[in-house]
């Protein structure tokens, strides 16, 4: 059986449509049943709850520099210095102008009155030293009541004072936040946990002021170069060698120094000052340098004294000045000429600072310049006369007993020359209170001859010399005897020479040294030579007097 195909087709439309209808009457029908106001959940946003707003507890803390110190919910124990007659106070308040690069709540408002010190300051303790390896600048919001005051910050050492670094900044705005920077260095790292703030550092207190302060970070800002190398003395410097009774010192371990002195005084340097100890030798040390005081405790007179003296160290300086200070103050200054890489020994004339300061009266020393320089062995002496002012004693040997070469006392025997031509010495006759005496000087050694008239010492025990000298630190004795053929080199020359190491000096020295010392002069009965000897080598001096043989 065949089955038949019908041959209408009915539209696809035709049958949707009225299901197309069905459907929205159902739509409309539930949406009058669920009608209310919320959105369709594709575009819902859940309300968001009000925002409680906890009122923080102020705490006292040791801030963490770290990690910024806002003063918002706490902050550190502050103390002050440099009240005198006025009184200071820091109070954590609001914000006195919430806007700008501030908009925080709560500052620091730091208020001095009227009569408190120029370098009146606060300070306070932090959690642990600071690492500068890594940021170098700390900065600082201020609202300050006026332009071009001068914000100092100084970092110590909270177990040591005297090892601190300061740098300052300067406000350019008044009543209006802005952000001010002090820059250290990576070798600043690991050795100050105690900041002190100085604002208006210097300037007149002659009414109330307050500083608001704030933000105190750690953030990028310049770095300063550090030399792959830093050099420093490994030996001490020279050990002076004045009398203490000639000296008033500042700074030596040598003698006794006047008490008190405060070696770092805040005068708003940048300058970090430390003592050291070098070879075992205390040592200052100036790092940063760009000038530096130093306060005595009473004021010196040094009116007696003609120099100063002070040694000095510096690998990477290129200029040095040293300043006298007196009452006024009146200061000038002194321009060290530079030589790296060892210690330097200046000697400076009193007279050169005479003019403008009072040496009756000087309160202050004061050093600037550049780099990091190492100071030791600052004092104020009467160099040591070079010359004797009284004539050496007069002998008091009978001259039955005595063979004298040259002495006012007894009759001299003939003396072929006092200084040979092979001699290293300039030789000056001269007249000390009335007394002739040799003058020796750039001695290294001179001969003196008696060829012509040979010595017999035979019978005699002793040599007899008085020497005086300001700078010899060693006197060589020789002796020669030219023997029985009363030759020289004549084969039976014999000769002895004695030492005498560190002479004392600035004053005579009667030197009686037995023959029988003179070990290698076996003979004595041709004695044609005497030889004088001394050290530093070419620039010794020796007055000699009562040259004599004697029993």
């Amino acid at each position: 059986m065949k089955k038949y195909r019908t041959n209408i087709r009915v539209p696809r439309t035709s049958i949707l449509w009225p299901l197309i209808f069905i459907g929205a009457l159902s739509v409309v029908n539930l949406s009058c049943e669920m009608e209310d106001d919320t959105p369709p959940p594709s575009a819902y946003v859940a309300p968001k709850p009000e925002p409680v707003t906890e009122e923080c507890t102020f705490k006292t803390v040791l801030p963490d520099i770290s990690k910024g110190l806002d003063f918002e919910c706490e902050g550190p124990d502050i103390s002050f210095f440099g009240e005198k007659d006025g009184s200071l106070s820091l109070e954590f308040t609001e914000n006195p102008d919430a806007s700008g690069i501030n908009t925080s709540d709560r500052v620091a408002a730091y208020t001095q009155t009227e009569g408190v010190e120029s370098w009146a300051g606060l300070f306070f303790d932090l959690s642990g030293k600071i690492d500068f390896s890594g940021l170098q600048t700390i900065k600082l919001m201020v609202y300050a009541p006026a332009a071009e005051q001068i914000v100092l910050l100084k970092l110590e050492d909270s177990s040591d004072g005297t090892i601190n670094k300061e740098v300052q900044s300067e406000t350019t705005t008044a009543n209006e936040w802005e952000e001010l920077s002090f820059t250290f260095s990576a070798s600043d790292t690991d050795k100050y946990d105690r900041m002190v703030l100085f604002f208006d550092f210097s300037g007149e207190k002659t009414a109330p002021t307050t500083h608001y302060f704030d933000n105190i970070v750690m953030g990028e800002g310049s770095v300063i170069e550090e030399p792959t190398e830093t050099g420093e003395p490994t030996m001490a410097a020279p050990t002076p060698t004045v009398a203490e009774t000639e000296v008033i010192s500042l700074f030596s371990d040598a003698y006794t120094n006047v008490a008190d002195t405060n070696f770092n005084p805040d005068w708003g340097q940048a300058t970090a000052v430390s003592e050291i100890e070098i070879a075992g030798d205390a040592v200052l040390k100036y790092e940063n340098l760009n000038y530096q005081g130093t306060q005595f405790a009473a004021p010196i007179d040094a009116s007696e004294m003609t120099m100063l003296h002070i040694d000095y160290w510096t690998d990477d300086s290129s200029e040095l000045n040293g300043y006298l200070i007196s009452s006024g103050p009146a200061e000038t200054a002194y321009a060290f000429e530079i030589s790296t890489g060892q210690w330097n020994s200046v000697d400076i004339p009193l007279s050169h600072f005479s003019s403008v300061v009072d040496l009756t009266d000087i309160i202050q020393l004061k050093f600037d310049g550049n780099g990091t320089i190492y100071l030791d062995n600052i004092y104020f002496y009467n160099p040591p006369a070079t010359d004797p002012t009284a004539a050496a004693p007069t002998p008091l040997t009978p001259d039955t007993d005595v063979i004298s070469l040259f002495s006012d006392t007894y009759t001299n025997i003939p003396v072929d020359t006092w200084r040979t031509d092979w001699s290293e010495a300039a030789l000056e006759e001269i007249d000390i209170d009335g007394n002739a005496t040799k003058k020796y000087s750039d001695l290294n050694f001179v001969g003196i001859e008696t060829v012509n008239n040979q010595i017999d010492a035979g019978s005699m025990t002793h040599f007899h010399t008085d020497i005086w000298t300001a700078d010899a630190t060693e006197i060589r004795i020789k002796l020669v005897d030219f023997g029985a053929n009363g030759a020289y080199d004549g084969g039976d020359d014999v000769e002895h020479e004695i030492t005498i190491a560190n002479p004392e000096q600035n004053t005579w020295i009667s030197l009686d040294i037995p023959l029988s010392d003179f070990t290698g002069l076996t003979t004595k009965g041709n004695i044609a030579q005497l030889i004088y000897a001394a050290q530093p080598v070419g620039s010794a001096t020796l007055f000699i007097d009562n040259v004599y043989f004697h029993k």
